[in-house]
């Protein structure tokens, strides 16, 4: 790996390339590459550390005392130190036998990683329609089902529930405790015979009531709930 600098100009010749100092606007220190075809590679010199281009490691902190020294050597001797050459030659993997090194001098800044990139969302939503829209068949027990209006027992516990039939008919209803969503769907069969086919509805985002149609008012939670009837 040829150096940064060297001390003597046969040295330059034998040993490495002469390097020439950026501007102070620039920070750059450039080894003069007299072979076109040699490589650069470029490395970033922080107040806390130090970037090899092409390094899959990527900033290299000085609280390692190996990078440390490395940062020492080069600002002490204007040379690519030795403890450089295996980053260096994981980076080229054995591409090119002789490199040319830039360094950028940036030891007044302290390197800070990058903020994270916004990347869009890709994973599932919620989608606002119900999910009787996916288009799964209903159940035997639905298809098969009969108009039965519901019988409450006031002896055992009840719930009352609103019932928003289409198009827009509100109906208060009580139900026992459990009843099942199969009961309500009966029930609502009942006050709209000639409607065709429907769904139930609840909750926020909606969602089918009637995906378990043996689940009953107590473990749906429809307590208070707003019930609709979605025309198919």
């Amino acid at each position: 790996i040829h150096g940064l600098g060297s001390v003597s100009s046969k040295d330059n010749e034998k040993k490495g390339e002469e390097f020439s100092g950026g501007g102070k606007s620039s920070h750059t220190a450039v080894v003069r590459n007299k072979d076109a075809k040699r490589p650069v590679v470029i490395i970033t010199v922080y107040s806390n550390g130090f970037i090899v281009s092409g390094d899959e490691k990527g900033f290299r902190d000085n609280s390692d005392p190996v990078n440390k020294k490395i940062v020492e050597d080069m600002k002490r001797t204007r040379q690519a130190p030795k403890e450089l050459e295996p980053i260096v030659a994981s980076v080229l993997k054995g591409r090119a036998e002789e490199v040319a090194i830039e360094v950028k001098d940036k030891s007044s800044e302290v390197y800070s990683p990058p903020k994270p990139t916004f990347k869009a969302f890709q994973g599932q939503g919620f989608s606002m329609k119900s999910e009787s829209d996916s288009g799964q068949p209903q159940s035997q027990s639905l298809l098969s089902a009969k108009p039965v209006k519901v019988s409450v027992d006031s002896s055992k516990p009840s719930a009352r529930v609103l019932l928003m039939l289409h198009p827009r008919n509100r109906v208060p209803q009580a139900f026992n405790t459990t009843h099942t969503a199969l009961d309500i769907y009966q029930h609502v069969l009942s006050l709209t015979p000639d409607i065709g086919p429907f769904d139930l509805v609840s909750g926020f985002p909606p969602k089918s009531i009637l995906n378990e149609p043996s689940k009953t008012v107590e473990e749906m939670k429809l307590k208070g709930a707003t019930i609709t009837q979605k025309k198919k």
